[in-house]
């Protein structure tokens, strides 16, 4: 028997291959009974399908705005009501959703309003038009010691810059876009090194790694990718870990004249891969693709 639960991990599974059918499932599942902790992911749901692929933004905004009543809403719930609010043009709302995303954190309002307008960037449709917002949000938040909001803002800035990666590919990279990049990478590093477990750590030198990879700085590239390495082999070596990071390091060793070593790790990647499942494997290809083309 399917539970709301169950039906919001389908949702979730086919959001991207069957954005209509997420949507109508998105207004059959009752709300009302899912557990608190997967009101962030609903409610993430209800901007990326109704918002992001359909234009509905009012729709995103009401939905969510009924899951922010709950005593229960998490963080997250508020960010993605920011962001609602802000793009269906409602300034008012957005504010509102800031305040009680500072009052429910202990967060201060500068700090709620960088997490929302990193969450509103994360479904522009061309991320590279906004390089120099994205710039100014990393180095305010850079001033800041510690917040209640760093693991929100790792979150956020890791989405954001990954998705500004995607949009550069096959095409000319500006310098507002190279230094958006570094930036974001490097936002999201500082933040999860001090909100995350290893694992994000890792995934944040692997995010850094490409990063540099994409603006060729092969030099920061091999010490991301190597230091993601080294914490990835002190916490029992997964091999999809390991794989993932070996290919930007092969890159940005290939890019700097070490043909040898970098041919020897990318057949050790490959190899790792051979035993991955066919959805991992898909996004090792479609990394593989974006770091050595799409004929490699």
């Amino acid at each position: 028997m399917q539970t709301d639960e169950t039906l919001l991990d389908e949702i979730d599974r086919i959001h991207d291959a069957e954005p209509e059918r997420a949507a109508q499932l998105l207004r059959e599942l009752d709300a009302g009974a899912l557990a608190a902790t997967r009101l962030g992911e609903l409610a993430f749901l209800f901007n990326h399908v109704l918002g992001e692929k359909f234009g509905r933004w009012d729709e995103a905004a009401e939905r969510i705005a009924q899951l922010a009543v709950r005593d229960d809403a998490p963080p997250g719930v508020w960010r993605q009501l920011f962001a609602a609010h802000t793009l269906r043009g409602d300034a008012l709302g957005a504010a509102a959703a800031r305040t009680a995303l500072a009052r429910s954190t202990g967060a201060s309002d500068a700090e709620a309003n960088w997490a929302g307008e990193l969450t509103v960037l994360a479904y522009v449709t061309d991320p590279l038009s906004r390089a120099d917002d994205v710039l100014a949000l990393a180095k305010a938040a850079a001033q800041i010691e510690a917040s209640p909001l760093d693991a929100a803002l790792a979150a956020c800035f890791n989405n954001v810059t990954a998705r500004l990666l995607e949009a550069s590919l096959n095409r000319p990279l500006a310098a507002a876009g190279a230094a958006a990049l570094r930036a974001g990478a490097e936002a999201a590093r500082r933040f999860w090194y001090r909100a995350g477990q290893w694992l994000q750590h890792e995934r944040a030198d692997y995010l850094c790694a490409k990063v540099d990879v994409r603006i060729g700085d092969a030099a920061a590239a091999i010490a991301a990718a190597e230091h993601g390495l080294r914490v990835v082999e002190a916490n029992g070596n997964d091999a999809v870990e390991r794989a993932f990071l070996l290919l930007p390091l092969a890159a940005a060793l290939a890019a700097s004249g070490q043909m040898a070593r970098a041919e020897a790790l990318r057949a050790e990647a490959e190899r790792l891969a051979s035993g991955f499942d066919a959805a991992t494997r898909a996004a090792f290809e479609q990394d593989r693709a974006e770091l050595f083309g799409s004929s490699a």
